[in-house]
């Protein structure tokens, strides 16, 4: 039984980035097509945002990022929680999940100012890692091949 919820946890997430994806890819054809005119390529089902305005757009797609990130924190708490059953690990998660969210928000803040394309790649690729399941890929196999600690 015990494997059967890992794999249905492990699916899950899974499942949920490839969720995640296809949200975005059909909104940023709707954002694009509004903003620069391009061809839109969305699905059908996300044509009524072409009646939104963009800012209303980048609106939605921050309430989305949030969402994700804490179904991605949360899943991979419980994930490896299921897994592990240490508490340390599950402190891990959450600080990893921290730092990625804080490090996005301080160089967003500096993003603010200079409007570096360079600096919005970092946010981007920071908050990508927030709403995936490497996070989840990287402790895993961290916790799984390190010497077993204390449960504290």
């Amino acid at each position: 039984m015990q494997k059967v919820k890992s794999i249905a946890l492990i699916s899950v997430i899974v499942l949920l980035g490839f969720l995640r994806e296809y949200l975005f890819i059909n909104i940023n054809w709707i954002y694009l097509t509004l903003t620069i005119n391009r061809r839109n390529a969305a699905r059908e089902e996300f044509y009524f945002l072409l009646d939104w305005n963009p800012s209303n757009i980048n609106i939605l797609k921050f309430f989305l990022t949030l969402v994700f990130c804490c179904l991605f924190m949360g899943l991979t708490w419980l994930i490896i929680n299921h897994l592990f059953k240490n508490r340390l690990y599950n402190r891990i998660v959450l600080y990893t999940f921290g730092v990625l969210i804080v490090v996005s928000l301080i160089f967003q803040g500096i993003n603010y100012f200079f409007d570096s394309f360079l600096i919005y790649g970092i946010v981007r690729t920071l908050m990508g890692y927030a709403q995936s399941f490497i996070p989840l890929l990287i402790l895993g196999l961290t916790f799984y091949f390190i010497p077993k600690v204390q449960n504290k």
